[in-house]
């Protein structure tokens, strides 16, 4: 059995046109070769203000992303995944920000836990073992990246 990606690709497009006509962020959801079809099409619309919350994907589509200043959410996932531990090794901390996306059945150290913005915590300091920053430096660059992208001044 086949999927019929056009309408939602067609339906993709319209945002993606609507967030460069208005000038907002785009928030994707789009993992493995997805990403790639949504990579396409902001290239198509010169859209560089998009974030791909909890992305996953190839080498290729990584660095197609970073040279394209498109920012990615790293998730609880990162304290047990060697695929997210990679890709936060990988990926520049001037390009990423922190999320839980609850609800969410975690394993690792959050198996059988409720999904909770405080989970955000042990990604920053995961995030900071991984780049070998302080856990200061590393929160205070997540959360200027965050404010940044979405234009919030708190």
């Amino acid at each position: 059995m086949s999927f019929d990606l056009a309408p939602y690709l067609d339906l993709l497009e319209r945002f993606i046109v609507l967030s460069k006509e208005m000038n907002k962020p785009l928030v994707l959801h789009a993992v493995y070769e997805d990403a790639d079809l949504a990579c396409d099409l902001l290239h198509k619309y010169g859209v560089s203000k998009a974030h791909f919350h909890w992305f996953k994907g190839n080498a290729q589509t990584i660095q197609r992303m970073i040279s394209a200043g498109y920012y990615i959410s790293i998730t609880p996932d990162v304290l047990y995944e060697e695929e997210i531990q990679s890709l936060a090794s990988i990926y520049p901390l001037e390009l990423m920000m922190v999320e839980t996306d609850g609800p969410w059945p975690f394993e690792g150290p959050f198996a059988g836990k409720e999904t909770l913005p405080i989970m955000i915590m042990d990604v920053i300091e995961q995030i900071a073992y991984i780049k070998q920053l302080s856990v200061e430096k590393t929160a205070a660059k997540l959360l200027s990246n965050t404010r940044q992208f979405y234009g919030v001044d708190i």
